[in-house]
């Protein structure tokens, strides 16, 4: 019982909406000549009206609201087009406003694969040319167009001293073994001077 609480299963498929639809139309009550626009007005019998719009009962003179609320309108709608019968919905609200996104959603084409390119085949010096524009409109454009290199910006600190950092590791390790000999060296001299004296 729980499972048919459920909204998915309360919707239905499109058949068994618009089989619902169908069967409420046929009906005494959706038949009855009981609808007005205005008092005074002959009474008629507008099944649509009593369906999708709100409608006043020539008896009462009370408006009524529609048998279907909105959302179930847009149900009914998706529905319709889904069993190919949208002329039995067309006079509801919904359906105008399903037509204009049907009609402005975009269309998409069938990839069959992508097109054939020719690129064009440069020689060294067509490369040369085209690398001393790509370089030229760099030094041309951008926050750097213009300035001298005094006045670069100064950017960050680790960026900054990140050559001369570059150098100083280069340097330790083109002496590296010098650097271990003397270490051990060191640490042989200090091993050598704490060595405990026996006594005996």
């Amino acid at each position: 019982m729980a499972l048919r609480a459920t909204p998915a299963l309360r919707r239905g498929t499109p058949a068994e909406l618009m089989q619902g639809f169908r069967r409420w139309g046929a009906s005494v009550y959706a038949r009855t000549a009981n609808v007005s626009v205005a008092p005074g007005e002959a009474p008629v019998s507008d099944m649509s009206k009593k369906a999708f719009e709100h409608w006043r009962n020539s008896e009462t003179g009370r408006w009524n609201p529609p048998k279907y609320s909105l959302r179930r309108q847009a149900q009914l709608v998706r529905a319709a087009y889904a069993v190919e019968q949208p002329e039995l919905v067309k006079a509801s609200p919904k359906y105008a406003r399903y037509m204009r996104r049907w009609e402005s959603m975009p269309t998409h084409e069938v990839f069959t694969g992508f097109p054939a390119v020719q690129w064009p085949q440069l020689s060294a010096a067509d490369d040369a040319r085209e690398a001393e524009r790509i370089a030229r409109t760099f030094s041309q454009h951008g926050p750097y167009a213009g300035r001298a290199r005094a006045r670069m910006f100064k950017g960050k600190k680790g960026d900054r001293a990140s050559r001369s950092r570059q150098r100083v590791v280069e340097e330790n390790m083109r002496t590296i073994d010098e650097t271990i000999q003397e270490w051990r060296e060191d640490k042989a001299a200090a091993r050598a001077k704490a060595k405990p004296v026996s006594p005996l």
